[in-house]
């Protein structure tokens, strides 16, 4: 089931619907190659870094029709593969802009923003010098809103990311050996993704032992050794929506306090995860693993990690990383139709530190795990033994 042309549709007018509940009489919706998913969740395009940066800027201008600009080079493809019948390169806006705003150029117009902490302030200027007598609002919460809430043709996509990424972390924790470099790991998880027909959504994650200490790090050149917690955390893509799940491996001679800790971080998801229903503060996920984890003396390797930004999950989608973000200060409730990573991050063990991290869709009555993987397994699966 992909996106079909009635859904891209109505996500654009029910978008231009809101810009008018707003007073405004435009918006410029701004997206760059690396955190497409504003404008892909128009458009179904998303752009490629090759030869050129490529951005993505929609633009609505009262009743019109939208308009795509991005790179150049980018724009040949997009002309048959967007339904948006307007689509221009984005290399000589001063042409293009007076145009496109011909309407409302002249006028004290009210212009709402989304996307304004990437969008580049020499495209800005350009926009403003079009619309010099307009005021600018900045107004990501308008797509942000629609975004969070998934319909069953995203949510089924999703789930073959999911199906996608639980056999690779399967079959990589079967082939994994001790020598092997960080980088190496990187490329058989991407390798096994791509022969099961997924795009890479964003930068594979894998450290081992000392790097583990880190809560993000490029794969190096690090040869993996015996007693390391190896932590994977992968992302795959099925036409543009993503998967974000993680397990961290034990390789062989690893501590017998290790071993506590990481099967101890998997019954903490199992136990949990049950309990996420719609309509309860999304601040519960925090406490009800904080919970669970303080009797295993695990609280001081948990909450100097978990209290931050994302720091027990956050929204996946069309980006692997999206709001709403799930932290001790979480404000408001789960709805259905929002797919969450829950993830579990321990740091400080002995050996260096962990991440678990699982994708889930709110129902109307719990939630579904779109990463079984985890779950189903025993709760020491990821630890090798000799």
């Amino acid at each position: 089931m992909n996106i079909k042309l009635n859904e891209f549709q109505k996500r654009t007018e029910n978008l231009r619907s809101k810009m008018f509940q707003e007073g405004l009489d435009a918006l410029v919706i701004y997206s760059d190659e690396y955190r497409s998913g504003n404008s892909t969740y128009l458009t179904g395009y998303k752009p490629i870094n090759v030869i050129e940066e490529s951005p993505q800027l929609v633009i609505i201008v009262g009743n019109n029709n939208p308009v795509v600009l991005m790179g150049r080079l980018n724009a040949y493809a997009a002309r048959d593969l967007v339904w948006i019948e307007d689509v221009r390169g984005i290399h000589q806006p001063q042409k293009d802009l007076p145009n496109i705003f011909s309407s409302i150029k002249n006028k004290k117009s009210k212009i709402g923003v989304i996307g304004q902490n990437i969008l580049p302030v020499s495209l800005f200027n350009s926009i403003a010098n079009t619309l010099s007598k307009s005021v600018f609002v900045f107004c990501d919460n308008l797509i942000i809103d629609e975004r969070k809430i998934k319909s069953p043709a995203e949510i089924n996509l999703m789930g073959k990311a999911a199906a996608i990424n639980d056999q690779v972390l399967k079959e990589v924790l079967t082939k994994v050996e001790i020598g092997m470099t960080e980088i190496q790991i990187a490329g058989l998880a991407e390798a096994i993704a791509r022969q099961m027909g997924a795009d890479i959504a964003s930068a594979t994650v894998v450290m081992s032992g000392p790097n583990t200490n880190y809560p993000a790090w490029r794969p190096s050149n690090r040869k993996v050794e015996a007693g390391d917690f190896l932590m994977i955390d992968f992302n795959p893509a099925v036409n543009h929506y993503c998967n974000d799940g993680g397990i961290t491996v034990l390789l062989p001679g690893g501590d017998p306090e290790q071993e506590r800790a990481l099967i101890t971080g998997h019954e903490a998801l199992k136990s949990i995860i049950p309990n996420i229903k719609p309509n309860i503060s999304a601040k519960v996920i925090f406490d009800n693993l904080l919970n669970y984890l303080k009797p295993h003396g695990l609280e001081k390797n948990f909450t100097p990690y978990a209290k931050g930004l994302r720091g027990v999950g956050h929204g996946v989608g069309l980006d692997v990383v999206e709001r709403p973000n799930l932290s001790s200060d979480s404000d408001f409730n789960i709805i259905p139709g929002m797919t969450l990573a829950i993830k579990l991050d321990l740091h400080g063990l002995i050996g260096g530190g962990y991440r678990i991290e699982i994708v889930v869709a709110v129902t109307d009555n719990g939630v579904t795990p779109l990463n079984k993987l985890i779950l189903e397994e025993s709760n020491d699966f990821t630890i090798i033994r000799e």
